[in-house]
């Protein structure tokens, strides 16, 4: 994948290399924890005709970038819309962030144990 994420203390860096950065017009999204609302994964499906700032591949589900999503605007980074980490936000510039990861699971088990430190 040309997407990973580095967790820290206080916030996600997403960070975006070669096609991946070029299609989305990011090189990465500094996420605050304290914007997170939840974490969950999912599928996720916006319609192919949304306003977007970004590409939006040949095949029907491959989306990376802003896309305008009920009003608000989301990042979206994929090419499969089923079994996305999906990123629930507030306060932010992106009202979702929705990320095709080699392992989801993986990476909402980390950000979840940020959000609730023992």
């Amino acid at each position: 994948m040309s997407k990973y994420i580095e967790y820290l203390n206080d916030k996600l860096i997403i960070h975006f290399t070669g096609m991946t950065a070029a299609a989305s017009l990011k090189k990465e999204i500094k996420v605050p924890l304290s914007a997170i609302q939840s974490v969950k994964i999912d599928e996720f499906k916006i319609n192919p005709l949304a306003f977007r700032v970004g590409t939006s591949g040949i095949g029907k589900n491959v989306k990376h970038g802003r896309f305008l999503y009920d009003n608000e605007w989301v990042f979206l980074s994929y090419s499969n819309h089923k079994n996305v980490l999906i990123l629930d936000l507030e306060g932010f510039e992106f009202k979702k962030i929705v990320l095709e990861l080699v392992a989801p699971e993986e990476a909402k088990a980390k950000i979840e144990g940020l959000l609730s430190p023992i």
